[in-house]
Order: structure tokens, then C-alpha cells, then sequence
């Protein structure tokens, strides 16, 4: 059972970027907790983050020749969904690994 503290770690992680620290939160986090379980969500948030960060600047950039218009649509439905169910399942004490980012976090880090 995770305790409170653990459970606030991980949803700040997950969800820093809603107040606009979508790649420093999970740093911080990450960087400063000695917990395992709340480190690995954080390296997980991390490494999503910075994921839809690259695709969403590719996608904007083809978005001007209209071919990334319907992949930065679902980049954002991505970036806006994905964290929030992570949170919800970290907090329940599941070890969540993001589709998109997760197999390789979990293999190189």
C-alpha cells in the first residue's frame, strides 16, 4: 500500500504539466526521491513528456503543409489522456508504463 506522500509524488509527476512544468516536475521528482516505485513513475512522466514534446514540434512543423494536422490532434488527445490515467493507476499502487514510451524507459534506464 502506497502511503500519501508516495501517491502526491507520483500524481505530481504525472500531471506537471498542467501547471506548466511538464519535464521539471518529473525531474525534480526524480532527482530527489529515494523511493523506487515513485522514481520510476517519475522517469516514466520524464521520458513521456519529453516524447510528445518532440512529436508535438514535428507534427506543428508538418501541420503548416496540413499532412501533421491529424497526428498533433492525436498527439494532444495523447498528452492530455495518458498522464491522467497514469496518475490513476499509480495511485492505486499499479506500476503504470506508458504505451508510446514505456517498453523503452523500462529497457534502457
Amino acid at each position: 500500500m502506497l502511503t500519501t506522500e508516495q501517491k502526491l509524488l507520483c500524481g505530481a509527476a504525472h500531471l506537471g504539466w498542467i501547471v506548466g512544468f511538464p519535464i521539471i516536475a518529473p525531474l525534480i521528482i526524480m532527482l530527489l526521491t529515494a523511493d523506487m516505485f515513485v522514481k520510476n513513475q517519475a522517469k516514466e512522466a520524464l521520458a513521456f513528456q519529453i516524447g510528445m514534446m518532440i512529436l508535438g514540434a514535428i507534427f506543428g512543423f508538418l501541420s503548416i503543409i496540413l499532412i501533421g494536422i491529424p497526428f498533433l490532434l492525436v498527439v494532444w488527445f495523447a498528452a492530455f489522456i495518458l498522464p491522467v490515467i497514469a496518475t490513476i493507476r499509480s495511485c492505486k499502487g499499479i506500476d503504470y508504463s506508458y504505451p508510446i514510451t514505456g517498453s523503452f524507459i523500462r529497457k534502457n534506464l
